[in-house]
């Protein structure tokens, strides 16, 4: 992580939606703010240099979950957790926190797709864990992320 990161002027999709008009609302990871500081209708960002917190960015996150789900006012919504890429820099793959982790997500993502069943879903794990079973569950039970069709 950067903790300098300046704007970010390369063609991006945020960039194109942005353009396009969509209205983008982002918690998470503060860097994406630094990155895209005027393309959110709505964020906030907090700092995720402490690896070894796998709570506080993700409780942050999902503290908004429920008001922005029943919200019409947004046409994109970016979700940065960073827990279970902390547990796993901290303690690897096969830590005892990372099943506890994994049904938080799972819980989150229910609650995601239960809101917005008529709306395209998609989910983007890490890469770098492609052959773990944290990836392979990371967005759908029956299918490996690269073949998500949520």
């Amino acid at each position: 992580m950067n903790l300098n990161s300046p704007a970010l002027l390369e063609d991006n999709l945020i960039w194109q939606a942005k353009t396009a008009g969509k209205r983008m609302v982002f918690y998470g990871d503060d860097t994406w703010v630094r990155l895209f500081p005027k393309h959110f209708m709505e964020h906030d960002g907090t700092t995720s240099f402490f690896v070894s917190d796998y709570t506080e960015v993700d409780n942050n996150v999902t503290r908004h979950l429920d008001s922005t789900l029943k919200r019409d006012d947004w046409d994109i919504l970016i979700l940065h957790y960073l827990g279970l890429d902390h547990i796993g820099h901290i303690s690897g793959p096969h830590s005892s926190l990372i099943q506890p982790k994994l049904m938080e997500m799972d819980d989150i993502l229910k609650k995601i797709h239960s809101a917005l069943i008529s709306k395209v879903i998609s989910c983007f794990p890490k890469p770098g864990v492609a052959n773990t079973r944290v990836a392979r569950g990371a967005c759908s039970k029956n299918s490996s992320p690269s073949k998500s069709k949520m």
